[in-house]
């Protein structure tokens, strides 16, 4: 529940917070809330502020950038997976549901079509090793917060078919693979540098600045631009 509030940005980046204001937002208990903001913690999703309470990370043009690189690095892994048959129906399956929701504008097809494309990413993660998969999730969980910090209605980040991919992975075609993996990072770094453009305070780092300040979390609110599962996000964007 914490993980889904930071990286849909309802606990904006930057913003501080004390544990009895997740206590009453979410009717937590104290022990199962300190419990999850560590493991967010070795997540690299929020930060212990001394004496304050807790931060969710700042999103900056940098952090972005590390992203970036990164996904570089490790998404190369992926290219060398093999499937079993039925681990390949199954991505099959999911392809295809993909591209059938990818011409569609409704804001609930794009909320499906990125939740499938990330069902494939972790079926195919599940073929590397536990060190693999661990960054890489930990990598698309950052990719997901970037989007939904900079995502407005006017800008929004639709993830590219994953047909290429597959047939590339169904063919052992490793050089294949690898090329359709790093067109969907750049695809993101093209939606990344777009959106930047519409928040300079991310570039100048302006959410860290802000960070010191303590940002009550906010009851949920309905997300007329994005409509993404009725998302709750912080009035407070930063």
């Amino acid at each position: 529940m914490l993980r889904h509030a930071v990286l849909a940005c309802e606990i904006a980046p930057g913003a501080a917070f004390s544990e009895v204001e997740v206590e009453t937002r979410y009717s937590l208990g104290r022990a199962g809330v300190r419990a999850a903001l560590q493991i967010l913690v070795a997540e690299g999703l929020v930060a212990p502020l001394p004496r304050q309470g807790w931060q969710a990370k700042p999103i900056t043009g940098a952090f972005i950038g590390d992203v970036i690189t990164a996904r570089r690095q490790a998404e190369k892994a992926i290219a060398y997976v093999g499937l079993a048959a039925s681990e390949r129906e199954r991505v099959q399956t999911l392809v295809t549901l993909a591209a059938a929701l990818a011409g569609r504008q409704d804001p609930q097809a794009l909320v499906t079509a990125r939740m499938t494309d990330r069902q494939i990413l972790d079926l195919l993660a599940a073929r590397t090793n536990w060190f693999q998969r661990k960054w890489l999730r930990e990598l698309w969980d950052h990719s997901q917060r970037v989007v939904s910090f900079l995502e407005s209605g006017e800008v929004q980040y639709r993830p590219l078919s994953r047909e290429g991919l597959f047939e590339a992975l169904a063919a052992s075609d490793h050089a294949g693979a690898t090329v359709e993996i790093l067109r969907d990072v750049d695809h993101f770094e093209t939606f990344a540098s777009r959106a930047l453009l519409r928040h300079p305070e991310a570039v100048l780092g302006q959410s860290h600045k802000r960070s010191a300040r303590r940002s009550r979390v906010q009851k949920p609110t309905h997300s007329a631009g994005k409509g993404a599962q009725d998302e709750p996000r912080s009035t407070s964007k930063s």
